[in-house]
C-alpha cells in the first residue's frame, strides 16, 4: 500500500498543508508508477548460523557477515537466518528518469519515491508472510536488517547474494554493492522461538536517509 502521507514527508510538505494540485498529482503519478511495476522477492531460509554478538559476525555455509554489534545482537538467538531479494522492477526507475529528461524534475523526484515505497512494501510483504507462516510452528521473527543500514556495511550485499545463488529476482549487483535495478531491497531476518521484533531501534541508527527514520520521527 502506497501511503500519500509517506511520500508528502519525503517532499517536506506537511500532510494538512499539502496543495489540492500536489496530492492529485502524487494519486497520478503513484496509479502510474504501479500500472508499470513488476514487483518480486525471493527468500532462503538458512539453517544453524553462527552468530557472535561480541565481535559483530554471523557465518552461514562458510559465508561471513560483518552484522555489526547491533544487528549481531538482534540475531543472536536466531536457530535460523531467512535471507530475502525483492524489487518492483526497473520501469518505476525509468519513469522516473524520462520525467528528468523532460526537466518534470518534480514529477520524477515524486515517482522516485514511489518506487522506494513499493520496494519497502514488497520487503514488507516478505516479513509479515514470514511471520504469518511461522508463527504456526510457534516461532517467531526478529526486525529485518539491509546492508547499508544500522551500521551493516554495504559490502556484505556480495555475500547475501552468493548465498542466494540465482535466486536474485534478476536484480544485478555494481561492484559497490548497488542493486539493479535500484528500487530493489535484500536482507535478513532472524527466526526462533525466542527472538524479539523490538521495532526500528532509529535513535542509534545512523542511516540518514532511510524510511524508518522519518516514520518514528511521526510516532
Amino acid at each position: 500500500m502506497i501511503s500519500r502521507e509517506n511520500i508528502l514527508m519525503n517532499l517536506g510538505v506537511p500532510s494538512d498543508q499539502a496543495e489540492p494540485y500536489l496530492i492529485g498529482l502524487i494519486d497520478e503519478l503513484t496509479a502510474r508508477s504501479l500500472s508499470v511495476c513488476s514487483p518480486m522477492a525471493t527468500c532462503s531460509v538458512f539453517f544453524s548460523p553462527t552468530i557472535d554478538p561480541v565481535a559483530g559476525v554471523m557465518a552461514i555455509n562458510e559465508k561471513t557477515f560483518g552484522l555489526n554489534r547491533m544487528v549481531a545482537k538482534a540475531m543472536h538467538k536466531s536457530t535460523s537466518i531467512a535471507l530475502f531479494i525483492g524489487t518492483c522492477g526497473p520501469d518505476v526507475e525509468a519513469l522516473s528518469k524520462s520525467f528528468m529528461k523532460k526537466g518534470e524534475g518534480l514529477e520524477g523526484f515524486i515517482v522516485d519515491i514511489i518506487g522506494s515505497e513499493i520496494a519497502e512494501g514488497v520487503a514488507d510483504f516478505i516479513h509479515k508472510r514470514m511471520e504469518k507462516l511461522l508463527a504456526k510452528e510457534n516461532l517467531k521473527v526478529t526486525n529485518r536488517y539491509s546492508p547499508g543500514y544500522c551500521k551493516w556495511p554495504v559490502n556484505d550485499q556480495q555475500v547475501l547474494f552468493e548465498l542466494m545463488g540465482p535466486h536474485n529476482c534478476g536484480i544485478t549487483l555494481t561492484p559497490s554493492s548497488l542493486m539493479i535495478p535500484v528500487k530493489s531491497v535484500s536482507g535478513i531476518i532472524g527466526v526462533g522461538t525466542d527472538v524479539v521484533n523490538a521495532g526500528y531501534a532509529c535513535a542509534i541508527c545512523d542511516a540518514e536517509y532511510c524510511l524508518y527514520r522519518d516514520k518514528k520521527r511521526q510516532l
